[in-house]
């Protein structure tokens, strides 16, 4: 019996205990539930009273401007605007230095129309809660009057403007070095853009901007080109390959050089970068070489077989150089960028050329008008020498100079007119023209040459010789062999 009555206690206390747990779980929960009730309450009130606040003010991190409208009422706002004009000043920044420009300067006046109250309006009182972090800014042109007379005046007066302090830009360009074309690059100088600095000026009092960068705004004047530039570059590589080769002329005593010492002043380069050769200081060169190696017509030192020395000139014997066609060449030349080693274009040759006075070498036939004689020169051995009779003067006299066989031909009829009137026909078996209608050729119905017959009775203008002398002058001679007669 004691057992069951102490078993029976022992559920009544844990029932007890039960009870009491119950209870006290049911009082914890009652208070959780209060504080909840509580701090909803709390954050609904709190939430609404930024409703309500935020329905007037704005957000916290609202800034317009670069002004800082967090808090403000919108009345507050637009009183800021309109009074605070210094943190209207404007800081210019150039390169060198920063000036300031003050809006009460130039009577600056600032209208509030709806352009805040609009801008308030945009924002949801709903979601002020979501302001409270970083930096939302926002930007709106106010209508703001200045005087443009007076805004001139102060920007003609900045430091900016002042001529010791102005750098012009200057555009990249290509000059001629030591020894090849280089680049002189561009200057960006200081210059400013007068207007369009008084309009970002006008936009910045509008807008409520406190700085202008100058270089970001691009207010500066800057050059047309630069040494970067593709063109540049191409024009600089285009004129150093055109002056790049070396062209050696060959004139077998002694050779004339045409490198980059000359032909760089031949180079122009125009605004836009296209680089030409100057067609016209190219021909000027043609024409010197030929002014200094050109032959033709010119005069020789020569010595008869008399021993007497004599200046030979005139006549179609020599070299000359084919302006047009080296001109051609030379620029041809002058374009590939190579080097070059030739004889100049010729259109007229001779046989030799030892110097500049002697082109006549070894090998010639020699004509003395006065002494009525002939002589024909192989290397320096005289192989022939023959009385003649050369043209009857004056209508009909041989011409002086230095000559070149035109051709030869065997046999050949000679017709031309006579002086007296009509016309002649003389078959000659050896005819070698040095000069137009002029020849040397055999004349078998004289019989004798030589003294004074030609004063009287000498030729057309030929020079006549027994058939025994025409005949070895035929045998040697050829087109181009060299013919002095004085």
């Amino acid at each position: 019996m004691k057992k069951q009555r102490t078993k029976h206690k022992a559920n009544n206390a844990t029932e007890i205990n039960q009870q009491r747990t119950t209870s006290s779980e049911a009082s914890s929960s009652g208070k959780a539930k209060w504080i909840a009730t509580a701090a909803a309450a709390l954050l609904l009130f709190g939430y609404g009273f930024g409703v309500y606040h935020y329905s007037s003010h704005f957000q916290r991190n609202i800034v317009v401007n670069n002004i800082k409208l967090g808090g403000m009422t919108v009345e507050e706002a637009e009183k800021t605007f309109v009074e605070d004009l210094d943190s209207h000043k404007i800081a210019l920044k150039e390169k060198e230095r920063t000036e300031i420009i003050d809006p009460q300067d130039v009577d600056a006046v600032i209208h509030i129309g709806s352009q805040i109250s609009d801008l308030h309006r945009s924002f949801s009182p709903w979601t002020w809660f979501t302001h409270f972090l970083g930096r939302e800014e926002h930007t709106i042109t106010l209508d703001v009057t200045y005087n443009e007379d007076e805004l001139t005046a102060v920007v003609n007066d900045l430091e900016c403007f002042a001529k010791k302090n102005v750098q012009a830009p200057k555009d990249a360009y290509i000059q001629a070095g030591e020894s090849q074309f280089e680049i002189v690059p561009e200057v960006l100088g200081n210059t400013v853009k007068k207007k369009q600095l008084i309009d970002a000026i006008g936009n910045a009092l509008a807008t409520c901007q406190t700085s202008i960068d100058f270089e970001q705004a691009d207010l500066y004047k800057l050059p047309s080109h630069y040494e970067k530039d593709e063109d540049v570059q191409n024009a600089l590589a285009q004129a150093n390959q055109y002056t790049h080769g070396t062209i050696t002329y060959d004139f077998s005593y002694t050779t004339e050089t045409l490198d980059y010492s000359t032909t760089k002043d031949w180079i122009s380069i125009s605004d836009n970068f296209k680089v030409s050769i100057s067609d016209s200081k190219v021909g000027d060169y043609v024409e010197e070489l030929g002014k200094k190696y050109n032959t033709m017509g010119g005069s020789r030192d020569f010595t008869t077989s008399y021993g007497r020395k004599i200046n030979a000139y005139g006549g179609d014997y020599g070299w000359k150089i084919y302006f047009d066609k080296e001109k051609e060449r030379l620029m041809k030349n002058l374009k590939s960028g190579k080097d070059v080693n030739r004889e100049p274009v010729y259109s007229y040759t001779a046989l030799c050329r030892n110097s500049a006075r002697d082109d006549i070498g070894d090998s010639y036939v020699e004509i003395s008008i006065a002494s009525q004689e002939v002589w024909l020169y192989i290397d320096g051995e005289c192989k022939m020498n023959s009385s003649c009779v050369t043209g009857t003067p004056p209508n009909a006299s041989t011409y002086t100079g230095v000559y070149s066989i035109t051709y030869k031909k065997s046999p050949d009829v000679l017709r031309g007119p006579n002086a007296g009137g009509g016309s002649y026909s003389s078959e000659v078996t050896f005819w070698m023209p040095f000069n137009g209608n002029q020849g040397l050729h055999d004349a078998s119905w004289r019989s004798s040459f030589g003294g004074s017959i030609y004063k009287t009775n000498g030729s057309h203008g030929c020079v006549n010789l027994p058939y025994s002398a025409a005949a070895t002058l035929y045998k040697y001679v050829d087109a181009g062999f060299p013919v002095v007669i004085y």
